[in-house]
């Protein structure tokens, strides 16, 4: 589940106090920056604090996803309308197939951020929010390769589709021909027994068969989303590339598809919800955006969001999801600088230091908060306790809201809670309560090793 930082910081160790002037915040592996959108929309709170969060991914491509997807919150609202930028924020984040007006921004912005990312006066003029002083030179070339991939051009093909129906074949083996069966499942027995109840059949279905997971009636999509590549490597004026990043299990829903403060939004009838996890998740969107925007607390409204808990939107199916969009499209130019989040800057750490960082002295008691994602916790080393502050505040995701079985769910859980009965850290999560968590929380205290 998405959590503001700042939020949880104080919630768990400075309770009514003031937060302190500045806040260095560690996402290890988080693969998207929903903390980071979480945060940012509640810093209009806490304008006294400085929150700066280092981006360790395995990847950079999953870096210049980052930077889209946060760009996408912070365009200019003369550029883009606030359910403007929640759809396409979910299109880009959800779906392997977008809407053709998602996959013109998608090429007009590469060229805006190739920008960005190659010249650091225009960067820092553009978009303030980013610090690349960790990258290495050649990691800036591939963020810009991969930028530049991102553009319409015949020779820059991502055929998302096929990767998406060739992972499906190997995970399903001699089921493929009853995959329908298996989906049903791995939705029943898997993902709503471990909580994640606001996913909808039909949606689930739908994505784990396409690749698209949040529709709306309105819209249709066709297009591929070429933020899902991974592995580009240029090739002349072309690209080759490894494959999809992303799951194609669980789905994008667990985020912010899962809860909301109106819990009427969670109704359902006879095992039929009232909303899907789609509508849910464009509430929660739609909220972060608001308050990043107008940096004031939002208000919903009903006529807001969209209301389809038992329909079929049966898109995502045609059109040219095989081929590349060729066309320029140059009617909206996206270069506004972002909007300005001053008590925000999010450094981009280098692929290179993920394994290594707790090595590295700049990072020597260096953070305040750190999240692991569940697939990141196998890499946590021995010496990463040097990189804590006193009292830090330390969550690790679990495998809870996953299609993971029970037994290796608590079998993940055990090993973080042998990992933090080995480095004394005290629990925050209350485990005597009889519910699951998705994030088990810790507190640091004492000197780092």
């Amino acid at each position: 589940m998405t959590q503001a930082l700042t939020v949880e910081y104080r919630k768990i160790l400075v309770a009514e106090d003031p937060l302190p002037e500045s806040l260095n915040v560690l996402l290890f592996g988080s693969g998207d920056p929903r903390h980071i959108l979480a945060t940012a929309s509640q810093l209009f709170l806490h304008r006294g604090v400085q929150v700066n969060v280092y981006l360790a991914e395995g990847c950079v491509e999953l870096l210049a996803r980052h930077m889209v997807l946060l760009a996408i919150a912070l365009e200019d609202p003369q550029l883009l309308s606030l359910k403007g930028k929640t759809h396409l924020f979910m299109d880009i984040y959800g779906n392997s197939l977008v809407r053709p007006f998602s996959s013109a921004y998608l090429s007009t912005k590469a060229k805006e951020l190739t920008n960005i990312i190659t010249d650091s006066e225009y960067g820092q003029r553009q978009a303030p929010i980013f610090s690349y002083e960790a990258l290495r030179y050649k990691e800036r070339d591939q963020l810009a390769d991969v930028f530049r991939f991102w553009t319409n051009a015949p020779e820059h093909v991502f055929n998302i589709a096929r990767y998406w129906e060739d992972r499906l074949r190997v995970q399903l083996g001699v089921r493929y021909d009853h995959r329908n069966g298996a989906f049903d499942w791995d939705l029943q027995m898997r993902l709503r027994e471990n909580g994640a109840t606001q996913v909808c059949p039909q949606e689930y279905k739908h994505w784990r068969e396409t690749g698209v997971a949040f529709t709306f009636p309105e819209y249709e999509q066709s297009d591929p989303n070429k933020t899902f590549a991974v592995g580009l490597v240029r090739n002349g004026k072309g690209f080759v590339h490894r494959g999809s990043v992303g799951d194609n299990l669980t789905g994008p829903y667990a985020a912010f598809g899962q809860k909301c403060a109106e819990e009427r939004l969670s109704r359902s009838k006879h095992g039929v919800n009232d909303f899907r996890s789609t509508d849910i998740t464009e509430r929660n969107v739609l909220q972060i955006m608001y308050e990043i925007q107008e940096r004031q607390h939002y208000r919903f409204d009903p006529k807001d969001i969209h209301q389809f808990g038992s329909h079929q939107l049966d898109t995502g199916k045609n059109l040219n999801k095989h081929d590349a969009r060729t066309e320029p499209v140059e009617a909206v130019r996206y270069n506004k600088p972002l909007l300005p989040c001053e008590n925000l800057t999010v450094h981009l750490l280098s692929v290179e230091d993920v394994l290594r960082m707790h090595e590295l002295d700049r990072f020597k008691a260096k953070f305040d908060a750190i999240f692991v994602a569940s697939n990141y916790f196998g890499l946590l080393k021995d010496g990463f306790s040097r990189m804590w502050k006193d009292s830090c505040l330390l969550c690790f995701e679990t495998r809870q809201l996953t299609v993971f079985s029970q037994d290796e769910i608590k079998e993940h859980i055990e090993q973080i809670k042998a990992y933090a009965q080995k480095q004394s850290l005290a629990a925050v999560t209350n485990f005597s309560i009889n519910k699951t968590h998705s994030v088990l929380s810790y507190k640091h205290q004492g000197a780092y090793k």
